[in-house]
C-alpha cells in the first residue's frame, strides 16, 4: 500500500514538472495593400497611440505583409499558436457601418518557455527586444 501511495505521489510530481500555462493573444488585420494584409498583434501589452507599435515585423525590422489574413493565421500557427475564436466588430451606424475581424489565439507554455518566440513587434524590435 505505501508503495501505491509512493507511486502516485511520484506521478502527481513527474505532471506538474511538465505544467503548462496557457497565453493568449489577439491579431487583427489593420490595413490592405491590394491583396496583401498587415496584422496588429495584441499580446495584452500597454495599447500605443497608434497601432503601428504592435505590427508584426521581421528581424531586420521590417514590417510583415501577410498574402491574406489566412496567411497571418497560418504563420502563426507555425509557431505554436492555436486558433481559438473569431468574432467581428462592427463600428458606426447602418449607413456608415464597418467591421472588423479579430482572431483569439492561444499557446500552451511551460514555465521556462518563451511565448513570444519567433514574433517580432514593431515596439520589440524599436526596444532591441
Amino acid at each position: 500500500m505505501k508503495r501505491l501511495f509512493t507511486l502516485i505521489a511520484l506521478c502527481f510530481c513527474a505532471v506538474n514538472l511538465y505544467a503548462q500555462n496557457r497565453v493568449y493573444c489577439e491579431i487583427v488585420e489593420r490595413k490592405s495593400f491590394g491583396k496583401k494584409v498587415k496584422v496588429i498583434v495584441d499580446f495584452g501589452q500597454k495599447r500605443q497611440k497608434n497601432n503601428a507599435a504592435q505590427t508584426l515585423v521581421d528581424k531586420n525590422g521590417d514590417m510583415v505583409i501577410f498574402n491574406s489574413k489566412i496567411d497571418a493565421l497560418n504563420y502563426l500557427d507555425s509557431l505554436g499558436w492555436n486558433f481559438l475564436q473569431a468574432y467581428t466588430e462592427v463600428n458606426g451606424s447602418d449607413g456608415d457601418a464597418s467591421s472588423q475581424i479579430h482572431w483569439l489565439l492561444y499557446k500552451e507554455i511551460t514555465d521556462n518557455e518563451d511565448p513570444y518566440k519567433g514574433l517580432i513587434t514593431k515596439e520589440m524590435s524599436d526596444k532591441g527586444i
